[in-house]
């Protein structure tokens, strides 16, 4: 059985600890920066503490899983790579390209080993019926996304890395890098960008004062897609309301798609949506009215324990890769460069999947 090691306390232990083990891996380790709280949680868990990273990378782990600011990405993914660990890395991949270029020439070094970005949504079953489905659509003409939630609305909440742009932190990398990525996998590349990106509350309680919150609570972002088509993108952490649903809604000739949660509706031209597929777990730790992440990550541990402990690499074949996560980067800082010019439209230009 698959031997796995998360690095990071939060998402890692809430959701992916027990996820990962409904699927048949075997999570027995855990690190993170506070001693106290890793003890803690490792307790809670019955698995083995580790106060520093590196000794779990060096321990008798089999896939290291980096849930961590994406401040720390870089270099904990190449040293478990380099030390001959298979490795899911937390979206988004770093903190910008050129980070990402790096994690993927280390992967290309280390071609035997799994090297992952964590896009468990690929993974969903409703997902992968829209990947099957969309070309009944005929030519796409545009796509929409919208997330609204109020996880940080309330202005008393603490700041903490979220806070902090120079450690990866706010809502287009956190939710925007994947639907971003949702698009791609459902074949639609992306030319270029134009973002409004905002920082709603700019301040936040920090010890015994305040600390000024430097990344983006709000993004608004337009998407030119490779066949002309246009994608319209709105995430919100600070809605006043409640916590919405979050969809990806496709429009194309002959009909229309829509993915939320853990379902795909479908209507064909003049036609009302009806339910394509239907979720049954909504209650797995992580899903919430954003995603099915819980369910995702459950489905992804399947894939993975497949591929690990079966040699079924074909299992991870709808996985995002560190080509993937590369290409997602870059819209990523493209959007943050429209940004900082005052709306613009700024072109991308992809390689290829396996281009050097």
């Amino acid at each position: 059985m698959a031997r796995v090691g998360i690095i990071g306390t939060g998402w890692g232990a809430r959701v992916q600890v027990p996820a990962f083990r409904e699927a048949g891996l075997d999570v027995i380790a855990i690190a993170g920066h506070n001693s106290e709280r890793t003890r803690k949680i490792a307790g809670e868990f019955d698995v083995e503490p580790f106060d520093d990273w590196r000794t779990l990378v060096a321990s008798n782990v089999d896939l290291v899983t980096i849930v961590t600011p994406p401040s720390e990405h870089l270099q904990m993914a190449s040293s478990a790579l380099d030390a001959g660990k298979h490795v899911l890395c937390e979206k988004p991949t770093a903190l910008n390209a050129s980070e990402a270029e790096q994690l993927l020439a280390t992967a290309r070094k280390h071609r035997e080993q799994i090297a992952l970005i964590d896009h468990e949504l690929r993974f969903l079953p409703s997902f992968r019926a829209a990947r099957e489905r969309i070309g009944d659509l005929g030519g796409i003409r545009y796509a929409e996304v919208r997330y609204a939630s109020p996880g940080r609305g309330d202005r008393t909440r603490a700041w903490n890395w979220w806070s902090d742009a120079n450690q990866g932190g706010g809502i287009w990398g956190a939710v925007g890098s994947h639907f971003v990525d949702a698009l791609r996998f459902l074949g639609m590349e992306i030319e270029a960008v134009q973002a409004t990106l905002r920082t709603i509350i700019d301040e936040r309680p920090f010890e015994n004062g305040s600390r000024r919150v430097t990344s983006d609570d709000f993004a608004d972002v337009a998407l030119r897609l490779a066949n002309g088509a246009i994608a319209s993108m709105t995430f919100s952490a600070v809605a006043s309301g409640p916590d919405e649903p979050t969809t990806l809604t496709i429009h194309g000739e002959e009909g229309a798609m829509r993915l939320a949660g853990e379902d795909l509706l479908t209507a064909m031209r003049g036609e009302p949506f009806t339910a394509a597929t239907k979720g049954s777990r909504s209650d797995r730790r992580g899903n919430s009215a954003g995603g099915a992440f819980g369910t995702g990550t459950y489905f992804l541990g399947r894939a993975l324990k497949s591929a690990i402990d079966d040699g079924d690499r074909d299992a991870l074949a709808n996985a995002a890769t560190f080509d993937d996560g590369l290409a997602q980067q870059r819209v990523l800082d493209a959007a943050r460069e429209s940004n900082a010019q005052g709306g613009g439209w700024v072109n991308l230009s992809f390689r290829a999947a396996g281009a050097t």
